[in-house]
């Protein structure tokens, strides 16, 4: 393997030497395996890898988080400013090496904006008449100077996730490293956070790392990419332009993404509307009214789902996406207006009659794990149901293998990858084939190998006559898949019509925090007129 030259003019920062980290109870299988690379000052390193690659590992692994937080096992040397991390005593070397996770809430500990950074403070010892200036420029830095008393639950995820970013500037880092930082944002509060990132590096000089699936949005300010392989090894490391022009073949056969700039035919994109008038409606909400201690989250809503068809529901974080799909089954109550599941009020089905009509794939899939392997998360509704054994098997073999967890069968849910735990949180959705099959971020921490099996199944199941609805912030998804899309705006719908309609709705798609796919900016980039594009 080709490796960058070192005689560059930054200086290295943090160096990785034969590196292996493997967990205690499988010591002979190593997420990561002998892996060496250096990052230097002032340069911003992309990871990429398949989902279960290890890549958020390396990120532990790298400010010292592990394997002290796990019980894990390591060999090989981390060296920071050439001193092995070894040697800093406790919580030095995290203030050197900064990290914003993919969920900001995992990092919160109080519950306001300044509380949560002046605590930050207090962790360094600095004094409580420095704090307030402090906070006020770390908040200016993030652009969220009139956020300081606000709660936390009062802000939006894009707003969650700049604090998050102030919180870790404070420490006043030299590494800052960014594990899926947007995956959790809608797309306009996604090309914010990342325009402030390149914004700060600039100014501060901050050596950046980013792990990521898809690459396009931060291309402007990449230098180099890395590719961790199934294997955990370091597979490829070189320039920006070299890895994705000369490297097409390693990058699909490790399952990664590319640029869409490199590969514009990712997604077969479905530019025919389909027109549901004779199939039949199995959902209808019926005025429906939902509110959250007094608050009102959703309101008068009116919406039909009919079967067969393949249906999105978008908008900006906290427009109540998640909540609507929790009411459609069941898993909410309105406050008023009624919800029925083919002309029953769902809440007349008895709960094992819902489930099997009804699929819902949570956000967080930690939410529906309830065993402890993989194995019996699968077949816990065959048991339920009184499968025999050999049934069991074979239905369990045959998910295991679509969803590329045969290696996984008997490791708990809890320690897979977050692509590992999507992958099997709607493996178990599949034991029967339900009427409705409700998706919250379904494509969340996958690589594009996944994306494409998840989704090549999932139109498998569509053409045998369940509905498919999606929650996503992924517009090129909805743009090659769906046959209808609902805006959600001002807790209401705000839009309901075809993907290639909302394309034109300019206000919209600016009122929703929305951007357009990728395939229709492209065309407007080349000079194509797009109705109010120029």
């Amino acid at each position: 393997m080709r490796r960058i030259p070192l005689n560059r003019s930054e200086k290295p920062l943090l160096h990785v030497d034969q590196f292996a980290f493997a967990y205690e109870n499988v010591k002979e299988k190593p997420v990561l395996n002998n892996i060496s690379f250096t990052l230097y000052e002032n340069e911003v390193t992309l990871l990429m890898g398949a989902s279960g690659s290890g890549k958020s590992t390396i990120s532990l692994c790298l400010n010292g988080l592990y394997p002290e937080a796990v019980e894990g096992f390591t060999k090989g040397n981390i060296y920071f400013e050439g001193i092995n991390i070894s040697e800093f005593s406790k919580g030095e070397l995290n203030q050197q090496v900064g990290i914003v996770f993919q969920d900001p809430e995992s990092q919160f500990c109080m519950i306001t904006v300044e509380d949560e950074l002046a605590f930050t403070l207090e962790n360094i010892n600095i004094p409580a008449s420095e704090m307030p200036q402090r906070i006020s420029e770390v908040l200016q830095a993030v652009g969220m100077e009139s956020f300081g008393k606000e709660k936390f639950h009062q802000l939006s995820g894009g707003q969650k996730q700049k604090i998050a970013l102030a919180a870790v500037l404070l420490l006043e880092p030299k590494l800052l490293i960014l594990d899926e930082p947007t995956a959790n944002l809608d797309p306009v509060s996604s090309m914010e956070f990342i325009q402030l990132i390149h914004r700060i590096k600039q100014e501060r000089g901050l050596s950046v790392f980013i792990i990521e699936h898809q690459a396009d949005d931060w291309m402007d300010m990449i230098n180099r990419v890395m590719i961790l392989g199934h294997d955990g090894n370091i597979v490829a490391d070189d320039q920006r332009d070299v890895i994705f022009k000369d490297k097409k073949q390693l990058l699909e056969r490790e399952g990664i993404f590319l640029p869409r700039s490199h590969h514009e035919s990712f997604w077969d994109v479905n530019t025919g509307s389909t027109t549901f008038s004779n199939q039949e409606v199995c959902l209808s909400v019926q005025n429906v009214t939902f509110k959250r201690k007094k608050n009102v989250i959703l309101e008068g809503i009116n919406l039909t789902i009919q079967s067969g068809e393949f249906m999105a529901i978008i908008g900006e974080n906290g427009a109540g996406k998640s909540t609507l799909l929790q009411l459609i089954a069941g898993l909410l109550k309105a406050e008023q207006g009624k919800i029925e599941l083919f002309g029953k009020p769902i809440s007349k089905w008895k709960e094992n009659y819902l489930r099997k009509r009804i699929g819902y794939v949570f956000q967080n899939p930690e939410h529906q794990f309830i065993t402890d392997t993989v194995y019996d998360e699968i077949t816990f509704g065959y048991q339920l149901n009184g499968y025999a054994q050999m049934d069991m098997d074979e239905k369990a073999l045959h998910l295991l293998k679509q969803f590329q967890l045969e290696n996984q069968k008997f490791s708990n849910p809890f320690s897979l990858s977050g692509g590992q735990k999507r992958r099997l949180s709607v493996a178990t959705m599949l034991d029967e084939t339900p009427d409705i099959l409700l998706f919250d971020e379904p494509t969340f921490g996958q690589d594009a190998q996944s994306t494409k099996e998840l989704m090549r199944m999932i139109k498998e199941l569509q053409s045998s006559g369940t509905a498919v609805v999606f929650v996503t912030h992924n517009m090129d998804l909805v743009d090659a898949y769906c046959e209808r899309v609902i805006v959600m705006l001002d807790k209401k719908i705000g839009f309901s019509g075809s993907p290639q309609e909302l394309w034109r709705q300019e206000k919209i798609l600016e009122k929703s925090r929305l951007r357009l796919p990728y395939r229709i900016r492209h065309k407007v980039g080349k000079g194509e007129k797009y109705d109010f594009v120029h």
